[in-house]
């Protein structure tokens, strides 16, 4: 192998959208929630929108309904609002605590190893919720 071109690197930056939709359009996928890879959850919640909203969207159809109307973007922005919100500002906490190389921080985060690991319902919250 030989090297062809310049290295380039780029920031890992996590967003998340005040509203999942405006009017007739909504955001699914990376343009909703962009998150920093450390989890993995990115490609999960990506699926995730596209399944709450085609599911609001066919049940429309299949009612009779306008699949644009107000009403059916804003269910799927309180609910999909209520998945990615907890879990991306969890992640960007765990980033943060885990990158962070003040002392403070690196005493804080053996703690919160140290406890989970000690007390097995805390370890299951923790797995739970980076499980998914």
């Amino acid at each position: 192998m030989e090297k062809t071109g310049t290295l380039h690197t780029y920031p890992l930056v996590g967003v998340h959208a005040r509203r999942f939709c405006t009017t007739r359009a909504a955001l699914i996928g990376d343009a909703a929630v962009g998150m920093h890879p450390v989890t993995a959850h990115g490609f999960n919640l990506g699926l995730e929108s596209a399944d709450i909203l085609g599911k609001l969207v066919m049940q429309a159809a299949q009612n009779g309904q306008d699949i644009g109307a107000s009403s059916l973007l804003e269910r799927y922005d309180a609910k999909h609002q209520l998945h990615t919100r907890p879990l991306y500002h969890g992640t960007n906490a765990m980033v943060k605590l885990f990158t962070n190389e003040a002392v403070p921080a690196k005493l804080l985060r053996n703690l919160v190893l140290r406890v989970s690991n000690n007390l097995p319902p805390v370890k299951k919250l923790i797995t739970r919720q980076l499980t998914g």
